[in-house]
């Protein structure tokens, strides 16, 4: 208001691109949906090896000890072993001083896991105290919650976007985090991994990741409508995916290099996490231009939405008046 300040400089990695995105939105439309087929298609057809412990349930193992001996030269000696997956964790009582390591593995790995820690580790003096059956009733409820959470979320989404924007772009944002999700999942079953308790976490976080990217452009859309910017609809979404197209890496870039680290370097515990993060990543950056906007282009059949041509007739009669 003052004048003082001239200019203020943003930080712009690609600056004045003229990329036309949409030329390539169907078969990059058909392609993703294929491949989540394949993905969906394969994880279905491995049964019910897809559940991790948290899931399907397995074998408890207790055990007593002198020294505690770390989780991450525990968990390697159970992979070496070819247990697979496992829930490892300490016990200690403050009361009475009891200390006990809990071990959670497949049906029918108990007493494999229990001797492979006795003969790896003889220092800790481990004693068993019992091998134990345990259901996948928190696992069950654990998914139940995620379900409802999400289904929540995306109601709230497509009420939200549908008020702020239109109708056609809340179906594009919600059809986006629902490719999201599925996408990441067949790339997660197609690796050959186990859902478990923290992949829920992950996919829900993609979740708020993949609408916050599409919103951004979703908004930039509006703005040049608003604008009067002339041309075709595609032109102004190609436009408004070149203008944010430096908030777009500089955003996902550094979530990517960030994640990136905690697969490379964060050990077998949050490794899947990390992987099906990174995937939705990718996959949230790419949606926001290839599923939600070209869908939002495909609904109004490459004409300007009616609502905001509206707008900028009532501008124009303004700035007349």
């Amino acid at each position: 208001n003052r004048n003082k300040l001239k200019k203020l400089r943003m930080l712009h990695i690609i600056r004045g691109s003229h990329i036309d995105f949409l030329k390539w939105a169907k078969p990059a439309f058909v392609a993703s949906w294929l491949l989540i087929l394949v993905g969906i298609g394969y994880g279905i057809s491995r049964g019910s090896s897809v559940m991790g412990v948290d899931f399907a349930g397995g074998d408890l193992v207790t055990m007593n000890y002198a020294q505690k001996v770390p989780v991450k030269k525990i968990r390697a000696a159970l992979d070496e072993a070819k247990i697979g997956e496992a829930t490892i964790s300490y016990q200690e009582s403050a009361l009475d001083n009891h200390r006990s390591l809990q071990v959670t593995t497949a049906f029918g790995t108990g007493e494999k896991s229990r001797d492979t820690l006795l003969a790896k580790f003889p220092e800790a003096k481990f004693a068993p105290q019992a091998v134990d059956k345990v259901g996948p009733v928190v696992g069950a409820q654990i998914l139940k919650s995620a379900i409802i959470s999400g289904l929540l979320a995306l109601f709230g989404i497509l009420v939200y976007v549908a008020m702020r924007y239109e109708f056609s772009f809340a179906v594009g944002a919600v059809i986006a985090i629902l490719h999201d999700v599925l996408m990441t999942m067949g790339w997660f079953f197609l690796t050959g991994r186990q859902l478990n308790a923290p992949i829920v976490a992950a996919i829900l976080t993609i979740i708020g990741f993949s609408i916050n990217d599409t919103i951004v452009i979703f908004d930039r859309i509006r703005e040049d409508l608003k604008l009067g910017i002339k041309g075709r609809f595609k032109e102004i979404i190609n436009r408004a995916l070149n203008q944010t197209l430096s908030r777009t890496i500089i955003t996902s870039g550094t979530v990517f290099l960030s994640t990136l680290s905690l697969y490379l370097f964060g050990g077998s515990v949050i490794n899947d996490f990390a992987f099906t993060f990174l995937v939705g990543i990718l996959t949230g950056t790419y949606s926001s231009i290839y599923i939600a906007s070209a869908l939002v282009l495909w609904w109004h059949r490459g004409e300007r939405p009616k609502a905001a041509s509206q707008v900028v007739m009532d501008n124009t009669v303004a700035a007349r008046a």
